[in-house]
């Protein structure tokens, strides 16, 4: 692809918060060395160690923690062995999955089906060089729209079950407004999620899946090749994914800030973020791990957008507590339509949570295929619901 370009970096200004000892534990061993060690006076702090273990599984860092604290001689013996436990189960998990992975290009291969592996050990692979350096529970493939019918064939030969059981009629309109399917395989549920699309319609996020296709890399991962997302592409998905779950979890803006530190084309990041609509999401993802690891990157947005400080010092309280964001609430909604700088994206976006019927509205109310549109009039009447009953909760 592109060359990389040299971007304005810029270091990160002194942080006012002070977190939790816990939180800050976390922080220290997420950041990277080059860009600071605060490991050792947090280590001296106190900390309860049970809200450690607890935070480090919410965040999905807890392969980060192990590694920053497992030769540490002032980290007490009963937490490196408990985490030496759970990285080992990590460690066996992620060789599973990477089997199953194999298996399942091969099988895509055979059937001449292209595919990108995105996320999962992958990932893990291309920003750490070790596939069990992250914390996952599935694996995501992309395919094309054209190619969902052909894939779940090839699945389904190889033992894994859809979890979603539509009418024709409702398959083809999912294909339309959704982004996934889940599989399950033998007793592992949601084992498996087989993607056409980034984000559901409704999130009116378009990415150029054919494009992501024609800029893909491959991988080399466990002595078999994968074809996955190229850096520059890889970026506005982790940007975008985080966005989806509120930034809730370190593990996304560790990546992120590893991501950034790489080899990158900076120019061709924020052209296409600009008109994708989605330049602010890219300057919050960017501003977080600058933020809280400590990590130079690009000013090219801040000045852009002066609000995402702002916005910036409402997550930190999220991401201290190790909170999940509600995403079917109104302040979630909300939340996500401001991070679109361009009116008619916003826009686009509510009118496409409004008329676009999920899963839900299909499993709520049963109809017959010749009636799918008057869906629209129940995920318009579930909304007003759902929305009068969170009004009543705040009240």
């Amino acid at each position: 692809m592109a060359t990389a370009v040299q971007a304005e970096i810029v270091a990160p200004p002194p942080r006012s918060t002070s977190f939790s000892p816990e939180f800050e534990l976390l922080l220290a061993c997420c950041q990277a060395p080059s860009y600071g060690n605060r490991l050792a006076q947090t280590l001296e702090s106190g900390v309860d160690w049970d809200r450690v273990l607890r935070l480090a599984e919410h965040h999905r860092v807890l392969p980060t923690v192990h590694g920053a604290l497992c030769g540490r001689e002032d980290a007490p013996g009963s937490i490196k062995s408990a985490l030496s436990s759970r990285f080992q189960n990590n460690e066996l998990m992620v060789l599973r999955f990477s089997a199953e992975l194999a298996r399942i290009t091969q099988a895509f291969g055979d059937a001449r089906i292209e595919v990108l592996a995105h996320k999962g050990p992958v990932l893990s692979q291309l920003l750490y060089g070790d596939p069990a350096a992250r914390q996952f529970g599935d694996l995501d493939l992309l395919v094309s729209s054209e190619e969902v019918a052909r894939a779940k064939t090839v699945l389904r030969e190889l033992g894994y079950r859809v979890q979603l059981q539509l009418s024709p009629r409702q398959e083809r309109e999912y294909l339309r407004s959704g982004y996934e399917y889940v599989f399950a395989l033998n007793d592992q549920r949601n084992l498996l999620e087989l993607q056409w699309q980034i984000l559901p319609r409704f999130y009116a996020v378009e990415f150029d899946l054919e494009a992501m296709f024609g800029r893909s890399i491959g991988l080399n991962l466990e002595g078999f090749r994968v074809l996955s997302l190229g850096r520059e592409d890889l970026m506005l998905v982790l940007c975008v994914h985080a966005a989806k779950h509120g930034w809730a979890h370190l593990g996304m803006l560790r990546d992120i800030a590893t991501l950034a530190d790489m080899e990158i084309d900076w120019d061709w990041i924020f052209g296409e973020a600009s008109r994708m609509g989605i330049s602010r999401i890219l300057a919050i993802s960017l501003g977080l791990p600058r933020r809280f690891l400590s990590c130079p990157s690009p000013d090219a947005l801040t000045a852009k957008f002066v609000d995402v400080e702002k916005f910036a010092e409402a997550i930190e309280t999220k991401l201290c507590a190790g909170g999940e964001p509600d995403t079917q609430s109104l302040r979630y909604f909300h939340e996500f339509a401001w991070s679109r700088e361009r009116w008619r994206d916003r826009a686009r976006f509510w009118v496409r949570l409004a008329l676009t019927p999920s899963v839900g509205e299909w499993e709520a109310v049963r109809l017959p295929d010749w009636l799918l549109p008057a869906y629209r009039a129940v995920r318009i009447g579930r909304l007003l619901k759902r929305a009068a009953g969170q009004r009543l909760n705040v009240r």
